[in-house]
This record gives structure tokens, C-alpha cells and sequence, in this order.
């Protein structure tokens, strides 16, 4: 098939596919239209700043023009073409639409479903109040401002959509405004319509994310779910699928549905449901279950998936995820690690719900996730405001609720799992000096452990040569300048990021801190290959004094991207611009780990065994402390 043929079956099948969740979200969600698909728009497309006080009711917008949506150029399905700027390389940054509604009483809305459809980004007003942005950065923005990147075929046909509160609306004549952002000056095309639906305290509310699983420990796990309307929360569980007696309910209606599960049993399957009090949304069959954890210290066999930087819900984070579906199933997971830029382009709750959770709703349903922050997942910001949707989207145990020491924060955290300690770290927000508040956690949280395996994981890694250069970027020298050695003295095994996006995997290592031309040959306790069918395996703990030196680096940041790079950093083995994801399989004293690529070929493996390793308490204290 030749290129023109492959954009066209490739548009229509976006057509399709638009036109089948259009048509699946008309027959489940319901609700009364006030701002239908098709409807009159005023809208200004002269590249003009319209002013402050735009998006109130009381502009005048009477010199606008006005026309039927969908609005926009360049695709051929507009009802109505708006004008694009003087030529095909100066198209207008921003154009500018309002609307107005009448709503008799909002006490009698239980809740607003906004439905967006933009090429390339915007921002929906209500009554002047910001409600929605989309594909647009963070803070404030002017008619200048770019959209964060261009559309994809699929989604410039796809609405966005997003549940409000009736509390924006106010009896009588109501203003929708929303401003279209192009990504350059050179975008081909534009599109814009809105669909507002209001739903009243009868309607069934209907799943919209998720189950998804968080904060697991041996006796609790977190359930979370949302819906398209409030309702009230249940979830009903047992250990046999036929006998779901036990149930945790709340009774205040919401669309944001988190339960906690108590007293359960370790190392056991529970199958679920989640209910409104009068009814089921979902579950209750073979596929909706959990395994709690293994008590602590257990030898339990354990597989692990782990993804960076794979929210983009790109076909190539399809690709990267049926391969591992395919190896492995979807039902055999522990647990998944996430390991940062979870959220293309900048962390939005829309960009959560097409890349995280829609992607991998199959098995975060059934395995708890674990996720780090990233630069993308803040918007590029190191100080971000607590309601982000990261804060807002996971559960994580910064109590202590599933083993290791309370760090007071979610931005990083520990957790026990079987003999394994797992420690989360914030490389993109928090004080990565050794002296600051995260730091000194680590070193509290390490002496703490008596897991025979450590195993930590970020975002920013501390040696790289991907498409980031850990010799030059501020937050990848810090991390290896001050974290690695508090891990290294403090016995890690593994360490696990993304950022690049790449994959690189070191050899054993201890005691390089440094500019990538310091390293020294001395610096691999294990200079071969860490296979079992190479060099053999990496060996812990053959002595007293080094009884838990050495550590491997991998970067796994190509679970939905390849950027290259000189990919030559001397402390990497293994260097791979290869589409993937990681596998982590432990049992007992050996860690099993392997690279498996978007083909289902596995292009890097390695083994670090520790069955000579001395008790645990030999570890050292890690300094400082």
C-alpha cells in the first residue's frame, strides 16, 4: 500500500473509531443536552487578542461571526470553515468561540459531562471560569500561546471528556467560551466542537476508569474507580467468585470511588465487584480479582512489569504492551512499576485516561500499579501545585502502609513485597541534596530494611547516554551525585529508571559518582555480561566485607518512544534505541531480568544471584545515618 492509501485507510479507520465511542457513549451515558454536537457558535478567527473579559456573559461578542459546529479547516468535514491567517505558513495561533445556554434550575443537575473535541489544544470557560484544558501547558496563557503538540490522526477525531460539577451553572443564561490553540503556525488543520450534557440524580452512573488496584500490603489493597455520574461506592469481594459476601460501602454520591480493603488474608486471590449501593457498575466475574501480597521476608516467585515513560497511548505503547500480553498473559503480573512520564505532554487528566488507564486498564485491574513521578507527569515543573492529577489519579502508602519507613509524601515512598523492599524516588520535585528531607528518609528507610533484595526506581537516571545526557542535566547529576552512593552503602541490587528514551543496562557496579569519563574498570565489581549463558551470573555477598556491594543501572525509557542518542556511556553493557519493556522475575535468592522488545524478542537479559549471600543484618548502615 502506498503512502496516500495508508493515511487514508488510516483516517478512516479514526472515523470509525470516533463514530463507534460516539455512538457507545449516546446509548451508556445519557443525559440532556445543553450545548449539543451541532449547534451555533459565535467565533472570532482573525488572530486578534478578544480581550480580558472574553469568556464572561456580559462580553459583547455581537461583531463575531457565527456558525454551525463542527467548526475548524483543513479536513473537509467542518459545517462550517473558519478563516486560518494570511497564508498556509502564518496560520493564527488561537481562535476564539462562545456560546450561550439557558439552565431553568442547576439544583436539579446532579452533574455536567463536558465532551471536547480540539485539533490541537484548548481551553473551555464556563461563566468565565476556567473548567477544561487540553493538550495545552500549564499556567497562564495569551492567544500567543502554542498548543502543547500537534494531534495524531486518531485523536483530532476524538472527544476528550471530563465531569464537572452542576455548581458552574446558574439559573438562566449561562456562556460556554472556549479558545483553539494550533501547535505552530504551519498546522494543516483545525477542529473544534463541545458537547455539555446534564445528568440528573437518577441517572445509573456507568464506568468511565478503571477498576484499578493501589496500596496493596499482605492484609489491604486500595480499589479505585471512576464514573460518569456521582453515585455512592461498594465494593463487594470474596475469595470465590460465587460468594462476593464481604462488602466496604460510602454512601456520599461521587464520581471519584476509592475503597480500602482490610483484614484480608496474605498471599491470597479475592474477587471483586464495584457497586453503586443499588446496583453493580462492573466485576464480579473471572477476570476481576486481586492477589494480596506475600508476608514480608516470604521467598514468594514474583513477576514484575515495568514501563517507562509509556503514557502516551501511542501505537507504539500498543505495540510495546501486547508484546508482554502476548509472552506473558495478563493475569500473571504482581505488580507493575511505572516509572515516570506516565502523562503526554504534560501530565493532564485526559492524557492519564488515553495513555495509563485506557491503556493498561486490562491489567492494573487485576495488579496493583506503582508509579513515579516524571517531568511530563508536572507539566516540566519541579515545584507543581498538590492537586496535579498525578496527587489526584494514585494512592500511595506515604504512611508507611505497606512496609518501610513513612515518608510523610507521595512524591516518594517504600514498600515490601515478599523479600523484596522496593523505594520510590522524586527526582523531578523534591531536594535531591543529601542533606534535604528525601534523602534523609532514604538513609532512615534503608538501615530500617531487612529485605534480602533492594530494589529502587525514578525517573531522571543517574547514567545515561539516550536522548538525555546524564553528564550534563542538572537532576541526572544530583541523583547520581547524592542518591547513589546513600543506596550503594545501603545495599540496593537494582536501580530502575526512564526519561531516556532507550534502553541501558549497566554492569555490577559500585563507587562511580562522577562525570562519565571518571569511570574506571575498577568500578565493575562484575565486568562480564550478568548471563547465565555468557559471563554468568552477577554474584552478591561472597564475603563479609562486601556483602552487598554492587549494583545495576538500567534505563527502560522506550515503552512508547525511541529517540537515539551516542547511546556510549562506558558504564552500560548494553545500549539498545529498541522499543520495550522490562521483566522482573524473583524467586528465592536470584533476580532473573530481561528486556523484551515491542517484537516479542528479548534483546537483553541478566541475572544477579545472591545465594552466598550472609544474613541481612551484615548490610551496612548506609553513611550519614
Amino acid at each position: 500500500m502506498d503512502a496516500p492509501s495508508r493515511r487514508i485507510s488510516v483516517v478512516l479507520f479514526a472515523l470509525l473509531f470516533a463514530l463507534l465511542s460516539s455512538l457507545a457513549f449516546e446509548a451508556f451515558a445519557g443525559g440532556t443536552p445543553l450545548v449539543a454536537r451541532r449547534s451555533l457558535w459565535r467565533y472570532l478567527d482573525t488572530g486578534t487578542d478578544p480581550g480580558t473579559a472574553w469568556t464572561s456573559l456580559s462580553y459583547n461578542d455581537a461583531s463575531w461571526k457565527s456558525g454551525y459546529s463542527e467548526l475548524g479547516y483543513g479536513d473537509g468535514d467542518e459545517a462550517t470553515v473558519v478563516g486560518f491567517g494570511p497564508d498556509s505558513s502564518q496560520r493564527f495561533i488561537t481562535t476564539h468561540f462562545r456560546q450561550t445556554f439557558t439552565v431553568a434550575n442547576p439544583a436539579s443537575i446532579a452533574s455536567l459531562r463536558l465532551r471536547v473535541l480540539r485539533d490541537d489544544g484548548a481551553v473551555i470557560y464556563i461563566n468565565g471560569t476556567e473548567v477544561f484544558r487540553t493538550n495545552m501547558p500549564a499556567g497562564a496563557i495569551t492567544y500567543t500561546t502554542p498548543a502543547s503538540g500537534p494531534m495524531n490522526d486518531v485523536e483530532e477525531v476524538t472527544y476528550v471528556e471530563i465531569t464537572l460539577p452542576a455548581s458552574v451553572l446558574r439559573a438562566g443564561t449561562n456562556v460556554i467560551a472556549a479558545e483553539v490553540h494550533q501547535s505552530a503556525p504551519i498546522s494543516t488543520d483545525l477542529s473544534f466542537a463541545v458537547e455539555l450534557l446534564a445528568t440528573d440524580s437518577t441517572t445509573t452512573p456507568n464506568l468511565t476508569r478503571g477498576p484499578y488496584l493501589q496500596q496493596a500490603s499482605p492484609t489491604s489493597v486500595v480499589v479505585r474507580w471512576r464514573t460518569d455520574t456521582p453515585g455512592t461506592t461498594r465494593v463487594r469481594y470474596g475469595t470465590a467468585l460465587n460468594q462476593l459476601n464481604a462488602t466496604v460501602d460510602k454512601t456520599a454520591p461521587t464520581t471519584e470511588h476509592s475503597v480500602t480493603l482490610t483484614g484480608l488474608a496474605p498471599a491470597t486471590k479475592y474477587f471483586y465487584a464495584v457497586e453503586t449501593l443499588d446496583g453493580r457498575v462492573n466485576g464480579g466475574t473471572a477476570d476481576f480479582f486481586f492477589i494480596t501480597s506475600p508476608l514480608t521476608s516470604a521467598a514468594a516467585r514474583t513477576r514484575i512489569w515495568v514501563l517507562g515513560d509509556a503514557g502516551t497511548g501511542s501505537a507504539n505503547a500498543t505495540a510495546v504492551r501486547n508484546a508482554y500480553y502476548n509472552a506473558y498473559g495478563v493475569d500473571s503480573t504482581n505488580f507493575v512499576l511505572f516509572l515516570g512520564d506516565n502523562a503526554y505532554q504534560t501530565g493532564l487528566d485526559e492524557e492519564y485516561q488515553r495513555g495509563l488507564f485506557k491503556q493498561y486498564e486490562d491489567v492494573m485491574r487485576n495488579s496493583p500499579a506503582w508509579p513515579t513521578i516524571g517531568n511530563h507527569d508536572t507539566a516540566h515543573s519541579t515545584a507543581p501545585p498538590p492537586d496535579i492529577p498525578y496527587f489526584q489519579n494514585f494512592t500511595l502508602p506515604a504512611n508507611g502502609e505497606a512496609g518501610g519507613v513513612a515518608s510523610g509524601t507521595e512524591k516518594y515512598y517504600s514498600f515490601d513485597y515478599g523479600n523484596m523492599h522496593f523505594i520510590c524516588l522524586d527526582s523531578q520535585t523534591s531536594d535531591r541534596t543529601g542533606s534535604g528531607p528525601m534523602v534523609t528518609w532514604l538513609r532512615n528507610d534503608l538501615a530500617a530494611t531487612r529485605q534480602p533484595w533492594i530494589i529502587a526506581y525514578w525517573h531522571h537516571p543517574p547514567y545515561s547516554k539516550g536522548s538525555h545526557d546524564s553528564d550534563t542535566e542538572t537532576a541526572l547529576v544530583e541523583m547520581r551525585q547524592y542518591v547513589v552512593p546513600v543506596l550503594e552503602q545501603g545495599g540496593a541490587d537494582l536501580v530502575l529508571t526512564g526519561h531516556s528514551h532507550s534502553y541501558e543496562r549497566s554492569y555490577l557496579l559500585n563507587g562511580h559518582y562522577g562525570h562519565s569519563t571518571t569511570f574506571t574498570t575498577s568500578m565493575k565489581l562484575n565486568g562480564g555480561n550478568g548471563r547465565t549463558d555468557g559471563t554468568g551470573a552477577y554474584r552478591k555477598g561472597t564475603t563479609a566485607t562486601s556483602s552487598f556491594l554492587g549494583t545495576v543501572y538500567a534505563v527502560s525509557g522506550s515503552a512508547a518512544m525511541i529517540s537515539g542518542g551516542a547511546l556510549d556511556h562506558p558504564a552500560m553493557i548494553t545500549s539498545l534505541n529498541e522499543l520495550g519493556s522490562m521483566v522482573l522475575e524473583v524467586e528465592g535468592d536470584k533476580l532473573e531480568a530481561i528486556f523484551l522488545r515491542n517484537t516479542g524478542q528479548i534483546t537483553d537479559r541478566f541475572t544477579i544471584d545472591k545465594s552466598n549471600a550472609p544474613e541481612p543484618r551484615r548490610r551496612r548502615r548506609p553513611s550519614g545515618s
